[in-house]
């Protein structure tokens, strides 16, 4: 009844230790096929779901505005899922927004830098110093995108209960060291840990709700009860707070 969320510097090697997680665990799989449904539900093509996972702002790319937007959408949806428990999951941002839930392993993958500039330089044609150099500002590229958007560094190894380098690794190692380690007590859902994911859950669900017309909105739940936080002037206060609880009010599990 556990869950697992990869987190990987590579996308397609994160995607292929998840799977073989899922199968050799019975879990299911959640990746960004659920996109989709979030695209179909907000009326918002779908590729605008998978720029906000992996781009970074620019001058005349996507607004940070709508950025946070999709990104509330997104995990939203994901921490539905997650409720299900029994899960692994990648390729989401999930590891960013799962805190405080004790059966939730976060497992971050690392590939060799020198292997993936290779990769780079082999698919985009271009010299092998030359993808180096662009393999180390993605990085910091992405580091910096995490604590933009959720305050939170994620290439910080203490932010993961497990750190997993393929240089001498490889994936079939990877898979045994997760699944052994997630067959632990210390993963298995406990009425506390439960409760945590759904406080997270309603929260995300009612930040969705409220982040097209409160983008700066914090949303905390506890047991069906919010505290909301926004920023604003005081002039309008009053109507802001009652369109807040107009919002709010009739989502599910709100009490």
């Amino acid at each position: 009844m556990s869950i697992i969320i990869i987190s990987s510097d590579s996308y397609d090697q994160g995607r292929e230790i998840a799977d073989n997680v899922a199968k050799k665990m019975g879990y299911a799989c959640l990746g960004r096929e659920i996109l989709s449904q979030v695209a179909e539900k907000h009326h918002i093509p779908q590729e605008k779901f998978r720029e906000a996972l992996d781009e970074m702002p620019q001058v005349f790319g996507m607004s940070s505005k709508l950025r946070k937007q999709y990104l509330a959408y997104i995990k939203a949806a994901t921490l539905t899922e997650l409720l299900k428990d029994n899960l692994v999951c990648h390729g989401l941002a999930a590891h960013l927004y799962v805190l405080g839930v004790s059966h939730v392993l976060k497992v971050r993958i690392l590939s060799p830098p020198e292997l993936q500039a290779q990769q780079m330089a082999s698919m985009m044609d271009i010299p092998l110093e030359r993808a180096k150099k662009l393999v180390d500002r993605q990085k910091k590229l992405r580091q910096r995108w995490s604590r933009d958007f959720f305050r939170l560094d994620e290439t910080d190894p203490s932010f993961y209960e497990l750190v997993i380098s393929l240089r001498r690794i490889d994936q079939e190692e990877a898979v045994k060291i997760i699944t052994e380690t997630v067959a632990s007590r210390k993963f298995q859902p406990m009425t506390y840990s439960s409760k945590c994911m759904q406080d997270l859950e309603l929260a995300a669900r009612v930040r969705a709700s409220l982040v097209e017309r409160f983008p700066s909105g914090r949303i905390h739940a506890n047991n069906g009860t919010l505290v909301v936080e926004f920023v604003g002037l005081m002039k309008g206060r009053r109507k802001k707070v009652a369109a807040i609880k107009e919002l709010a009010e009739n989502i599910p599990g709100v009490e």
